[in-house]
């Protein structure tokens, strides 16, 4: 009987984990754009830009700490980070999804991987190159504006893990 209704009910509500799924699909499109363009970023324009296209007005960043910053905070290192050496790769993985009424919370994990020249012997010899994996895991906040997902928020559930010359 328990088995007739679970199968009555998921017949009833066809929509729900479609939706769901699509939705997954369509945020994961954009983290993948999100993580490309910044790859590819190499003016303060570009950087506006995008933020312009894809994060509301409003949008704000809570670090690890809990400390609110603003869209004008963060474009500053934004914009500083356009003359550090560039990502090797940048990965954004959706490992949860829920859904909120016109909108979703999404728990990410952002992996990157830069290739430095440890000037001061850090890591081991002294000039020698080194591979760093960063993971960070981030609580983003999705908003539906018209037919398009917009960014809301992001907060830093975490301080990061580096790992040196190890591939994940």
């Amino acid at each position: 009987m328990t088995h007739a209704l679970l199968l009555a009910a998921a017949l009833l509500n066809p929509g729900t984990p479609t939706d769901t799924f699509d939705v997954r699909i369509e945020l994961q499109a954009l983290y993948d754009e999100i993580s490309q363009a910044t790859l590819q970023f190499v003016s303060e324009s570009d950087v506006d830009l995008f933020h312009d296209v894809l994060y509301t007005p409003d949008w704000v960043f809570v670090d690890a700490k809990g400390h609110t910053q603003t869209w004008l905070q963060v474009r500053e290192r934004a914009i500083q980070a356009l003359s550090a050496p560039p990502l090797d790769s940048m990965i954004e993985t959706i490992q949860k999804l829920s859904p909120a009424p016109n909108g979703a919370a999404v728990m990410v994990r952002v992996t990157t991987v830069r290739t430095i020249v440890d000037a001061e012997g850090r890591y081991g010899r002294q000039g020698a190159s080194h591979t760093l994996t960063e993971i960070n895991a981030f609580r983003d906040r999705w908003v539906r504006v018209s037919d398009d997902w917009k960014l809301k928020s992001r907060e830093q559930v975490s301080g990061p893990t580096v790992s040196v010359d190890k591939s994940e």
